[in-house]
């Protein structure tokens, strides 16, 4: 167990001191000044000022964006991290491509001897398990098999 140190009276007389300023400065802006002088006989208007100038600055607070329960945005995040490093305008062009339809649903379209078939996925799917989907849709033979395909995907990835 970590022992306690005290601080020492002068670390304390400095402390109560800048907390008596701000507590006054709270209350009444434009008097404190003066009570403070009244208390403290050596206290300067470069004290005072000091006294109130927080220590350390605010921390930011990071932006919480409803997007990050769509699929493409982890996609979406890489590119932009890749055009920052990089540079490269093809990158963020990918990444407002992605951010534009972010919120709208995949379309997978099946293309098969016989016939072809479109499917609608929902938003909330990873990417790569789609382009996994796409993968094996390829070789897919009949559309039976393509539908269980389909909705196997619908079914591992439920969101709520």
């Amino acid at each position: 167990m970590k022992a306690y140190k005290p601080f020492s009276p002068e670390r304390l007389f400095h402390i109560r001191r800048l907390r008596k300023a701000r507590r006054l400065f709270k209350l009444t802006p434009l008097f404190a000044f003066e009570q403070m002088k009244l208390q403290y006989a050596e206290y300067t208007y470069a004290d005072f000022m000091e006294d109130l100038r927080r220590r350390s600055r605010k921390k930011q607070r990071l932006k919480k964006s409803p997007l990050v329960r769509y699929g493409r945005y982890q996609r979406m995040e890489k590119l932009l991290t890749q055009y920052r490093e990089t540079g490269n305008l093809d990158l963020a062009q990918k990444a407002t491509q992605l951010r534009r339809r972010m919120t709208k649903p995949y379309t997978v379209l099946v293309r098969l001897k016989e016939a072809s078939m479109e499917y609608t996925l929902s938003p909330f799917i990873p990417i790569e398990a789609i382009e996994q989907l796409v993968l094996h849709l390829k070789t897919c033979s009949t559309e039976q098999l393509a539908t269980e395909l389909v909705q196997q995907c619908r079914d591992s990835h439920v969101i709520g």
